[in-house]
């Protein structure tokens, strides 16, 4: 069997998101591709090589010669196209995050949860082999008992231009929306469990909108940690993100756990037994994504970005905004 893939929008991030990984990932193909208008829809057909381009998601959902769908609209545009997909009998591979906000984000789990189809929440970096070197060390002792856990991905200043979606409330924009999510998932990861927000500070130069956030957790076994974001950096080139968990015999500093592919990953251990440096697999997030995504529709085989567990990070990101002062992203009607 081949998966005939629709992509929903022609947004920036599908090209090394699905585009570049069908090309090198067995049984999946490029089906169709919509966008609000046709004239963008068809350029991007041309540009990936792709024989069908509709204007409009509509059109795409409903296409018999497409099994699934990737949706790579704003998040405020999650809910209404995840379950119209899902109500059409397409798997779903969903853009982070999940949806605007957590109960929008709920919507969709019920929907997905009453069907036969796989709707899979798209946090690559779960899905590489870097996610088994780190949890090789997290689970052999070294660090002792694990007290403490910080994330952290920052995006250097300019490098996300104020007329940005990122910068809009009304389609889900912020920090934490684009970037901190990640750095929740890395800690709810490593502890294996949900935190309560005890805690945030948020800088918003924007009405609603966090350019940077800081929130500080708590877990039930006492494991504290925090995690943070920002769009404006400054001092740094680029982007960095980090995962380190501390032990009462040990730290294990994780950088780029986004996507080792793009170089500067490393897993650096401090311990009884001294320091050890473990280089990180090299090979490209989305490809795996991609193959899990392959192998649920196919086989059934379970993958740990599920619909529940997007309502469990939306949830998250929801007490992280409120601890700050703001309130969640919006639903967009």
């Amino acid at each position: 069997m081949t998966v005939r893939l629709g992509v929903l929008a022609a947004s920036r991030i599908a090209d090394s998101a699905v585009i570049e990984p069908v090309a090198i990932v067995d049984g999946v193909e490029l089906a169709a591709v919509a966008a609000r208008d046709l004239e963008r829809a068809e350029a991007a057909a041309l540009r990936w090589g792709c024989a069908q381009a509709f204007g409009s998601y509509r059109e795409l959902v409903e296409c018999a010669d497409v099994d699934a769908v990737y949706i790579a609209t704003p998040a405020s545009l999650h809910r209404e196209w995840a379950i119209a997909a899902i109500e059409a009998g397409k798997h779903v591979l969903c853009e982070k995050p999940f949806a605007a906000n957590a109960g929008d984000a709920q919507l969709i789990a019920d929907a997905a949860n009453a069907s036969d189809v796989v709707v899979m929440e798209a946090y690559h970096w779960r899905y590489h082999p870097y996610v088994a070197q780190m949890r090789e060390v997290i689970d052999s002792g070294d660090l002792g008992s694990i007290s403490r856990v910080e994330a952290t991905f920052d995006i250097q200043l300019g490098e996300i231009p104020r007329d940005d979606i990122r910068w809009d409330l009304s389609i889900g924009g912020g920090s934490t929306m684009d970037l901190g999510c990640y750095s929740i998932q890395w800690a709810r990861w490593a502890v294996g469990a949900d935190p309560e927000v005890v805690s945030a500070t948020a800088d918003v130069p924007v009405a609603g909108i966090d350019a940077t956030l800081t929130a500080e957790l708590r877990w039930p076994n006492g494991v504290t940690g925090s995690v943070s974001s920002t769009m404006v950096a400054e001092g740094i080139e680029g982007m960095v993100a980090w995962l380190r968990v501390i032990g009462d015999r040990g730290t294990m500093m994780a950088t780029n756990p986004l996507a080792p592919q793009f170089g500067g990953a490393a897993i650096t251990v401090e311990s009884e037994g001294g320091t050890r440096t473990i280089p990180a697999d090299r090979s490209t997030t989305y490809s795996h994504q991609l193959i899990a995504f392959r192998d649920a529709i196919e086989h059934g085989t379970p993958f740990p970005t599920t619909a529940d567990d997007g309502v469990a990070t939306m949830a998250i990101i929801d007490a992280c905004y409120r601890a700050a002062g703001l309130a969640p992203r919006p639903t967009f009607d």
